[in-house]
């Protein structure tokens, strides 16, 4: 048990979970937290606004965010730091937070999460644009302002590649080897993001997030794993 415990010590990281009041950021949060891990927790809430919003409600309660802190912290769980911000729209914070804390990781769940309601209306259509694209954005501008050198895990979707004609297809990492002719006959190599076809507004912010990562990883060498993963 102490070797155990002294291998989780000896790689603990801190990270910050956005988005991580979330169906997938709050399991993430805690299962990071039960590793040993310094956790922040950065979320604006907006998801339990938007059920308010729709009239709906999860079949399963959902307690509040502080319960959950509370609950965690109960059972003995390393205490987790909850901050409140909007990451699409609070620039400055977003870099204060990411400079005061210096954190090894961002794990980012902090995006509208669902293609039907980005469809519904003119109005969720463009919040859907205005959080994903400007929160994906923020983030990493101001990992670059901030000079840290910070490794970036998002949850993309494999709904970038549509689902159609790409269904059952093998998708090499997401990038594709294509070879380019020259007007004097020859020919080179190039390495591009595999062709997108969003099906939905939701898909759609995606594959921009996608387009934004390979741009400052090439030009900032931002590190970034995209997680393009089915259905969760």
């Amino acid at each position: 048990m102490i070797e155990h415990v002294a291998l989780h010590l000896e790689f603990r990281l801190k990270v910050l979970v956005l988005g991580g009041d979330g169906f997938c950021g709050w399991p993430c949060a805690v299962n990071l937290a039960d590793q040993g891990h310094d956790v922040l927790v950065v979320d604006n809430l907006s998801r339990r606004k938007i059920d308010i919003d729709l009239e709906v409600e999860s079949l399963t309660p959902i307690s509040s965010i502080g319960d959950r802190l509370k609950a965690w912290k109960d059972i003995g769980g390393k205490p987790m730091s909850f901050h409140l911000l909007d990451i699409a729209k609070e620039y400055d914070r977003l870099l204060n937070l990411i400079k005061s804390e210096k954190p090894d990781a961002v794990v980012h769940f902090a995006e509208q999460r669902a293609a039907p309601y980005s469809m519904k209306t003119s109005a969720t259509k463009r919040y859907t644009v205005d959080n994903n694209v400007n929160g994906t954005h923020n983030l990493l501008t101001a990992i670059v302002e901030s000079g840290l050198d910070i490794h970036i895990v998002h949850l993309g979707t494999m709904g970038v590649y549509g689902y159609g004609s790409h269904r059952g297809a093998t998708i090499p990492e997401g990038y594709l080897k294509v070879e380019v002719p020259q007007p004097d006959g020859s020919r080179f190599e190039e390495e591009i993001l595999h062709p997108a076809s969003p099906g939905s507004v939701y898909h759609m912010t995606k594959t921009l997030d996608q387009l934004l990562f390979l741009y400052y990883n090439k030009n900032d060498q931002v590190r970034i794993t995209d997680l393009h993963q089915g259905i969760v």
